[in-house]
């Protein structure tokens, strides 16, 4: 049996981390109750997401303030805004959650200001996900292209 190497791992993660995300859009597709336990899921493959680009996180934290170009400057810095904005929008569900914390034993507010910030942290959320994927599209075509090479073989 083959180990996975770590490139594969994060870059199933970073798959999996996706679709939870478009699941996540629409409360109204899944359910509110399935919308809240999987946003309380979504800290697992972020946690996981972290750990296996530690390298590279530290490598660029130490690297990009001497690098030339733009480029890998904004790419770090959307980075950190998409892990405070994921923070952010896990936090705030949790604040105003109706379903999975109350179903724990925990207690939530019913706040409509949490909820717009709820909302609003998502669409920059959306917005910044999407620079992301543009920014990286030529390593995600990459990893697409090792996936589909792997499981076919």
């Amino acid at each position: 049996m083959k180990i996975p190497s770590v490139s594969s791992s994060r870059f199933a993660v970073d798959v999996l981390l996706f679709g939870l995300i478009l699941l996540l859009l629409s409360p109204r597709l899944t359910g509110l109750p399935v919308h809240e336990w999987l946003g309380l899921a979504l800290g697992v493959p972020v946690v996981v997401h972290l750990l296996l680009s530690w390298s590279w996180i530290s490598r660029a934290t130490l690297v990009v303030p001497t690098r030339p170009g733009w480029r890998h400057r904004i790419n770090y810095a959307l980075n950190w805004l998409l892990f405070a904005l994921v923070v952010l929008e896990i936090l705030s569900g949790v604040v105003i959650s109706v379903v999975a914390l109350p179903a724990l034993g925990i207690s939530t507010i019913e706040d409509g200001a949490w909820r717009l910030l709820h909302n609003r942290f998502l669409n920059f959320l959306v917005i910044l996900v999407g620079i992301h994927l543009a920014m990286n599209w030529n390593a995600l075509r990459t990893g697409i292209r090792r996936w589909f090479v792997r499981v076919t073989e």
